[in-house]
């Protein structure tokens, strides 16, 4: 349970007794500050303060001490910290840490020794699993040891070192971040100037197959620093600003500086090499980048090229006049004059994912001519985006759409797409208008450290004939129009469509609803495990789709058309379908046996997750046997019943339909299937070898059929696929000689051709015409 900070305003009962003759004694009486209660006392004595201070609640437990010591104030700490919280901003975390220091406060000479260990501390992206750390000064001379490890974007391991003098600083670290190793060659020393700054001496910091020397000074009101590059990873850059995705390579050189007015100036020149920027799923095409830039207190300039195998033109230029001379210098960059253009001509994917949105994928070759005017907060765009051929693909949804022709212009900061169209996988066509905000993209989403903000989006879309979804078991392939609206922070799918094809796989998507779910709360959690990143935000649907027929439900024995009138709703994490489907026609194979449906309703409920209620009746006929079969229930833990005319006992009823004979008549093979079929039927999850090698052989039927004397058949097994909607083709063998092949086309759902040729010398083509009356 973590609690508040110990840092805040505090009550209590504080007493200042002064008598009329000896030590001032100062006495806590329970001081409340935040969650920690301060008790104990406090007497002023010569030399110093002599008493003890006990700190309980909020995480935090244990003593300070202060008592005189030769010629100075001695102080001894020993602190607990448990699941502790300090308020803030950003709040740190301690899950567990220890803290023992012992010191001596003395006019001239200074001496303290310390040790620390922790687990489990957060500040922010910087998680540290595990930290110790000691040090010890005498006389302002010392050292400072210190190891940790934990996660910030990548795993790391730091081993510190400081060797500590009242005029000069050194530290050298090694470890590893990202499974690449850090080293200081030179490691950097700090050297106290007159104007009470610091002076930092060329250091360098080698990182993987990369280095960095830096040198400058810092401190009395001045801020100078150098960086040369040579072959660093970008991804150092996590360090910072975690989870950027970053790859590739900077060599060039850097200067930065801020004077006393505090405004930063400098210039870089930098070539990167392999620029990509990888999202959840998707990683941008490598792209080579050389950058010169210079900044001034009140202007920005800088000019890029871009270049790769699929790039013929890429070129980014850019300059901000009137920067303010006041705050924080990406706020002064938003508040400037901009003038910017971008001359682009090549693959779209090598723009389109430096901005790691995985919401969908854009790739083949785009051409943009763009200038910016106004500023970066309120930018005023002109010129114009095309390309043929393009390709958009979504994870989200499973959309694929190719040859796509794109036409747009920029007006203000807005992309208009005056018109884009292009042919889903399927065949069918897309088309359709709509804007793409770019004011918000990149924005830092308020109250969400790792989350930025992507573009506005809203396109309103024309579908015919279209498979635009594809995901998690569910197809489908629609006409009508959609529309699909983001704020750069997820979005809505929306529409009123037409189906003209879908398929749904029964028990695909609740099959954890088998499990039950029990609240729980997880205690004694290791301290150095990393608390779990705040997941994505999901889009949501909003659609209302009907279709008269063409929906193919299949799964626990069903192979079925329906037709229905449902709506999607839910977000793409959490699928909801509400509304109902009708039967069109189809077959339930339950142990083997296929039935004809007669009857089918499956309700869907918005409000949970999809896992519909099944009303459906199929009948089946066998040796002047009619057998009714009913399935009721959810779709993952259904209801199955059966009732036979003329009647017969379950067990019996089941025999005849399994392997045409009474149950008095069975094998000790038949019995066994026979039982577990009646134990599957009452929910009993008993063995059923013949439909789970069905299942692994992928075969629609398997079945055990019985002798026939007159054909000269002995006991023998079926196998049938279905090809198709229409067509099933099926194997009978005894393994002694005997074998047919069985087919039959459907050619509507009351008439089928049968086909049927034996080893026994008979053929046969019929027509079977089914009605209802």
């Amino acid at each position: 349970m973590a609690n508040r900070s110990v840092l805040g305003p505090f009550a209590g009962q504080l007493a200042l007794v002064a008598p009329e003759a000896g030590p001032t004694r100062i006495s806590i009486e329970t001081m409340q500050l935040s969650d920690t209660q301060l008790t104990g006392a406090l007497t002023l004595v010569d030399g110093g303060v002599d008493g003890t201070i006990a700190l309980a609640g909020g995480g935090l437990d244990g003593t300070v001490a202060l008592a005189p010591r030769g010629a100075g104030q001695g102080v001894d700490v020993d602190l607990q910290a448990r699941n502790a919280r300090f308020g803030g901003d950003t709040v740190l975390r301690v899950a567990r840490a220890d803290v023992e220091a012992s010191g001596l406060l003395a006019d001239g000479r200074t001496t303290f020794t310390g040790s620390a260990t922790a687990a489990g501390l957060s500040y922010g992206t910087l998680f540290i699993g595990r930290l110790a750390a000691e040090g010890e000064l005498d006389n302002g001379v010392g050292r400072v040891d210190a190891s940790l490890s934990g996660r910030r974007s990548g795993r790391f391991v730091l081993d510190l070192n400081a060797a500590i003098r009242p005029e000069r600083i050194a530290v050298a670290a090694q470890g590893e971040f990202a499974g690449r190793s850090i080293s200081m060659p030179r490691r950097a020393v700090l050297t106290s100037l007159d104007n009470g700054g610091w002076q930092l001496a060329p250091t360098q910091l080698s990182y993987g197959d990369g280095a960095m020397v830096a040198a400058g000074s810092f401190g009395g009101g001045n801020l100078d620093f150098d960086f040369k590059l040579a072959r660093m990873p970008l991804s150092l850059i996590d360090v910072v600003r975690p989870d950027t995705g970053l790859g590739g390579t900077v060599s060039g050189t850097v200067d930065y500086r801020a004077g006393a007015n505090g405004l930063p100036s400098g210039e870089a020149k930098v070539k990167i090499e392999q620029l990509t920027r990888s999202g959840l799923v998707l990683t941008s095409r490598p792209v080579d980048v050389a950058l010169v830039a210079q900044l001034t207190d009140t202007e920005l300039a800088a000019r890029a090229q871009l270049a790769n195998a699929d790039i013929q033109r890429g070129r980014i230029q850019a300059r901000i006049t009137g920067l303010p001379a006041q705050g924080m210098l990406l706020d002064r960059m938003r508040e400037g004059s901009l003038f910017a253009q971008l001359r682009y001509r090549g693959a779209a994917e090598s723009l389109w994912r430096l901005a790691a949105l995985d919401t969908f994928d854009i790739t083949g070759p785009i051409a943009i001519a763009a200038d910016a005017s106004g500023s970066l907060r309120d930018p005023t765009v002109r010129g114009s985006i095309s390309g043929e051929a393009l390709q958009l693909r979504s994870s989200l949804s499973g959309t694929n759409i190719r040859d796509i022709a794109l036409r747009g212009q920029f007006r203000g900061s807005r992309l208009q797409l005056t018109r884009f169209a292009g042919t889903p996988v399927n065949g069918g066509s897309v088309m359709g208008s709509g804007i793409v905000d770019l004011r918000t993209l990149g924005e830092a989403v308020e109250g969400r450290i790792l989350e930025i903000r992507g573009p506005t989006i809203d396109l309103r879309i024309a579908a015919d004939n279209a498979q635009l979804l594809d995901t998690g078991g569910l197809s489908a392939t629609v006409t009508g129009p959609l529309r699909i609206v983001s704020n750069g922070l997820g979005g809505t799918i929306a529409g009123r469509v037409r189906v003209n094809r879908a398929s749904w796989t029964l028990g695909t998507a609740s099959d954890d609803l088998r499990i039950p779910q029990i609240a729980t709360r997880e205690i004694n959690a290791p301290a150095n495990r990393a608390p779990q990143a705040a997941p994505s935000r999901p889009w949501r649907y909003l659609i209302d789709a009907r279709a008269t027929s063409r929906i193919d439900v299949d799964g626990m024995g069903l192979d079925s058309e329906w037709s229905a009138d449902v709506i999607l709703r839910g977000t793409t994490d959490d699928p909801r379908i509400g509304g109902s489907a009708e039967v069109v026609r189809g077959d339930y194979t339950f142990a083997g046996t296929r039935f004809e449906l007669t009857r089918g309703e499956i309700e869907f409920d918005a409000n949970l997750p999809v896992d519909p209620r099944l009303d459906i009746r199929a009948e089946t006929e066998r040796d002047g046997l009619t057998v009714e079969a009913t399935v009721q229930g959810s779709a993952t833990q259904p209801e199955i019943a059966f009732n036979s005319n003329p009647s017969l006992p379950e067990e019996e009823l089941l025999a005849r339909l399994l392997f045409g004979g009474s149950v008095t008549s069975l094998s000790a093979t038949d019995a066994l299937q026979l039982g577990a079929a009646v134990a599957s039927l009452r929910g009993g999850g008993g063995l059923d070898p013949i439909n789970q090698l069905r299942s692994a052989i992928g075969l629609d039927r398997l079945r055990i059929v019985s002798a026939d004397p007159a054909l000269g058949r002995g006991t023998g097994v079926a196998l049938g696929k279905n090809f198709g909607r229409r067509f099933y083709a099926e194997i009978i063998t005894d393994g002694r000689g005997y074998s047919a092949t069985e087919l039959e086309f459907r050619v509507t759902s009351w008439l089928s051709l049968l086909a049927a040729v034996s080893t026994v010398g008979r053929e046969s083509l019929v027509a079977e015409i089914s009605r209802d009356y």
